[in-house]
C-alpha cells in the first residue's frame, strides 16, 4: 500500500476521501493548508479537519500558506478585476498552490501520492472527468502539469456525491452534514464588492460612462471591478429591455452595455495555456468557458502562445479572465485563460 497525504478542508468530500484511502490499506496523512487570515470566511477549517483525522484515525498537520496564497492567489485576483477581467481562483489556487506548493510536500512526508475530494479520476495517466456530472470539477483541473498526474489521486472521483454524502452518513463522519462551501473561499458571504473596496487601490476604483451599442452615453458606473460580462442587476441605466453588460474598456474606463443577443459570440481567444495531450496546431474538440455548462464543439488553432477557438454555435457571455477547457469525451486535453 502508498503513503498518501490528502488535502482535507473538513468537508464531506476531502473527509470520505481520507476515510475511503484509509479503508483501501493506505497509510494516510491528513494536511490542511492554512491560505488566509482568519479573519477570511473559513474560520477553523484546521481544527475541523483534525477532528475528522483524529475519528478516522489517521495523523493530520498543518502547513500555512498564507504567503503564497496571497501573492499566488489574492494578489492575482484584485489584479485581474483592476484590468477589467473576471478571474476564476479556484483555477489558480489549484493550479499553484494544491497542485503546484502542496504537491511538492510529497517528498517532505515521504509519502507517494497527494489525494485531494476534487470529483475528476485520473485514467490510464489522463485527466478525466468525474463520474457526477453535476458535481464534476475536471475544469478547474485543467492547469495541473501533466507529469504530476502520476502523484495525484482523486478519491471520490468514482462516486456521485449522494454516495459521498451517504458514505459519510454511514460512518458517522463529523463533517457528514455539512453544507457545501460557498463559491470563494476567502470571500466571507460571497461579498465581492466589500471585498474588492478593502483590497483596490482606490486610484482604480472610478466611475465613468455607460455606453449603448452606439458609443452613446446612457449612465454612469461605479468603477470598472465592479462588472462582468453578462452582468445584468446593479447597472443604472433605465427604460426598455433588461440591459447587460457586453464589454468592458479599461482603456477609456467605460462598459457597454447592450441586449442579451448581444452577449452571443462563436469565438474566443485564450493564453496562458497548459495542455495535457500534445495536440496539434488545428484541433476540434469540445470546450466549456464555464464550469456549470456543456461543453460545445469546435475547431481550435494554436498560434505560439495562444489559442483561438470557434464553437460551432453561438456561447453566451465570453468572459475574459475565466478559462476555455478542452475536452475529448471524459478526457481534458488542457486549457487556457480568456483575453
Amino acid at each position: 500500500m502508498a503513503k498518501v497525504i490528502v488535502a482535507m478542508s473538513g468537508g464531506v468530500d476531502s473527509s470520505v476521501a481520507a476515510f475511503l484511502l484509509k479503508q483501501d490499506g493506505h497509510d494516510v496523512i491528513g494536511v490542511t493548508m492554512r491560505l488566509f487570515s482568519l479573519e477570511g470566511c473559513n474560520n477553523g477549517i484546521v481544527e475541523e479537519a483534525k477532528k475528522v483525522a483524529d475519528q478516522i484515525g489517521i495523523g493530520h498537520q498543518e502547513i500555512n500558506f498564507l504567503k503564497e496564497f496571497e501573492e499566488e492567489v489574492i494578489k492575482d485576483f484584485v489584479k485581474e478585476y483592476e484590468s477589467g477581467h473576471t478571474p476564476n481562483p479556484c483555477v489558480k489556487c489549484n493550479r499553484t498552490i494544491k497542485f503546484g506548493y502542496l504537491l511538492q510536500q510529497i517528498d517532505n512526508f515521504k509519502a507517494d501520492y497527494l489525494a485531494t475530494g476534487h470529483y475528476a479520476r485520473i485514467v490510464d495517466g489522463n485527466l478525466c472527468k468525474g463520474k457526477d456530472e453535476k458535481k464534476d470539477q475536471s475544469y478547474f483541473l485543467y492547469g495541473i502539469k501533466k507529469e504530476y498526474l502520476s502523484k495525484i489521486m482523486f478519491p471520490v472521483g468514482d462516486l456521485t456525491k449522494d454516495e459521498v454524502r451517504a458514505i459519510a452518513v454511514k460512518e458517522n463522519l463529523v463533517a457528514a452534514k455539512k453544507p457545501e462551501s460557498q463559491e470563494i473561499c476567502f470571500i466571507p458571504d460571497n461579498d465581492y464588492p466589500s471585498y474588492l473596496k478593502k483590497h483596490l487601490d482606490k486610484v482604480h476604483i472610478i466611475s465613468g460612462p455607460i455606453l449603448d451599442t452606439y458609443g452613446k452615453e446612457i449612465g454612469m458606473h461605479k468603477g470598472l471591478p465592479f462588472y462582468t460580462i453578462g452582468q445584468r442587476k446593479g447597472i443604472d441605466v433605465s427604460g426598455g429591455e433588461p440591459k447587460y453588460v457586453i464589454r468592458i474598456d479599461v482603456v477609456e474606463n467605460s462598459i457597454t452595455v447592450g441586449y442579451e443577443k448581444d452577449l452571443e459570440k462563436v469565438e474566443v481567444e485564450a493564453g496562458n495555456l497548459n495542455w495535457l495531450f500534445e495536440t496539434k496546431k488545428t484541433f476540434k474538440a469540445k470546450a466549456k468557458i464555464r464550469y456549470n455548462m456543456q461543453e460545445i464543439s469546435g475547431e481550435g488553432k494554436i498560434e505560439g502562445e495562444k489559442v483561438a477557438f470557434k464553437f460551432d454555435r453561438p456561447v453566451r457571455a465570453i468572459t475574459p479572465g475565466q478559462s476555455i477547457v478542452f475536452y475529448e469525451g471524459d478526457k481534458v486535453l488542457g486549457g487556457g485563460i480568456i483575453r
